[in-house]
Parts: structure tokens; C-alpha cells; sequence
């Protein structure tokens, strides 16, 4: 059984919202995405992935005739190769919007994504939009980041100190629309009951990281549901100034009773 919440919230610096956030309970299908590119350009390229991920999972569903455009890799599980299916069509289809005309240039989209069938749950992003897991009073990261700090990080080219002020830290290498073409991270995950997976943008995580796992857990052990722990971390990125837009989804999972 699933429990769910989306939240939104413009922030306490922008007048606009360019975040999305979108929930299919018959499909299993959850996702935030942070869109850029200004004048609702953002919102647009936001919307279109979605919409087109949606299509895509909708579409794939219970077929033996499904198409595979960018081949079908086989250590994944299925739901794992349509996310991520769905991801780079999403951008394909971002990418030709941001072509169109010059005003469109630079739009684009980042995208954390889960789909759900049961006990399984495959999870897919693009960008710095991530996939928590609260588990046990943890809370490990299950996406990868595409931003200029992760790869240098990697590479470990500068020190921590360094890092720590960068002018860019928080540069994107990556977003859906960016390119002709994205590398999509995914994760195969068997869920246990009693796990929370949690969705968000920079605009949650890049403000309230470091006490995410607390309040998650505590909000838990008095029985809040997703709906009253969604509220509760987008008021702490307000509390804290929330400079970005803020947007979360929390699914919970629990077998069904025998």
C-alpha cells in the first residue's frame, strides 16, 4: 500500500514558481521537476517533461510491442528501462521546444523520478533534483547529482574548503532539455514496509539538508502521515529563508495485510 503527497511552494524570494510536482497512483509514478530558463520558460519545460513522461509510462504499460528508441539495457529491471526511457524522450522533447525559437534558448528541466509496482521501486533523475530513502532513521541519497561539485568531487581536484565557496558549486552539467542527449541515473530498490521514499528539489535539500532524516523520523514515530511530513519540511525551508522554489513528494510503503 502507498501513502503520497506533492507540495509546492513558490519560496520566500521568487514570484514565480517554476517547480513541478506530480503524483499517478495507478501507475506508480511520482516526480518533481525544477525547471530554469526564466520568463516561464522554466515552468513550460517542466510541464512538458512531465507530460511526456507520463505519455511514455502510460503508453508502456503491460505491453509485449514496446519500443525501446534508445535500446534496452539489461541490467536494469523493465520499470527501471522505462523511466529512464521516458526521462530521455522527455528531454528530446524539451530540446526540440528550446530550438523553436531564440527566446527559448537555455530552457530546461531537472528530474528525480519513481515508479513503483509493488514491492519494487526503480528510481531515475537528471539534474540535482534527488531520491531519498528514509529507512531505519537513515536517509541515504539515491541519485547521483549533475552539478560541476559532484564531478569535482569525484575527481577530488580541490578541497573541501574550496569547494565550500565556489562560485560554481552549483552549476548544472546536466538538465533535461540541456542537451541532444542525457545520461540518465537509475537505481533498482526492493522496498521494506515502513519505508519512506522522499522526492525534492534543491530548494528543500540545498536549504534543510542536514535535518531532513530528523524531522522525517520523528514525524514518523508520532504517526504523522505523508501528507503532514510534505508541510512540515517546506515550512522548514521557509523558516530557513527558502531563496529557491520548494517542492517535495513523500510515498510510503506498507504491505498489504494478509
Amino acid at each position: 500500500m502507498l501513502r503520497f503527497h506533492g507540495v509546492t511552494d513558490a519560496g520566500c524570494s521568487r514570484q514565480d514558481n517554476e517547480d513541478r510536482v506530480h503524483d499517478d497512483e495507478a501507475l506508480g509514478f511520482f516526480v518533481v521537476a525544477d525547471g530554469m530558463g526564466g520568463h516561464r520558460h522554466g515552468e513550460m519545460a517542466a510541464e512538458l517533461a512531465i507530460s511526456t513522461m507520463q505519455y511514455y509510462l502510460e503508453s508502456s504499460r503491460g505491453r509485449t510491442d514496446v519500443t525501446w528508441p534508445f535500446g534496452y539495457n539489461f541490467d536494469l529491471s523493465l520499470d527501471a528501462n522505462r523511466l529512464a526511457t521516458a526521462i530521455r524522450l522527455a528531454n528530446r522533447q524539451v530540446w526540440k521546444c528550446a530550438e523553436r525559437a531564440p527566446e527559448f534558448s537555455g530552457m530546461g528541466t531537472t528530474v528525480a523520478a519513481a515508479l513503483v509496482s509493488g514491492a519494487h521501486a526503480a528510481i531515475a533523475n537528471v539534474g540535482d533534483s534527488r531520491v531519498y530513502l528514509h529507512r531505519a532513521g537513515a536517509l541515504p541519497q539515491l541519485t547521483t547529482d549533475d552539478t560541476w561539485l559532484s564531478a569535482v568531487m569525484i575527481r577530488g581536484a580541490l578541497s573541501k574548503k574550496t569547494l565550500a565557496n565556489h562560485p560554481m558549486r552549483n552549476v548544472l552539467t546536466q538538465a533535461a532539455g540541456s542537451e541532444h542527449d542525457v545520461e540518465v541515473h537509475t537505481h533498482d530498490l526492493t522496498l521494506e514496509p515502513g519505508d519512506l521514499l522522499l522526492l525534492s528539489t534543491d530548494g528543500l535539500h540545498g536549504v534543510v539538508g542536514e535535518t531532513i532524516c530528523s524531522m522525517l523520523s520523528a514525524g514518523l514515530s508520532s504517526g504523522r502521515s505523508a501528507e503532514e511530513l510534505a508541510v512540515t519540511l517546506i515550512r522548514a525551508a521557509r523558516s530557513a529563508g527558502a531563496p529557491d522554489n520548494v517542492s517535495c513528494v513523500l510515498v510510503s510503503y506498507d504491505e498489504l495485510a494478509p
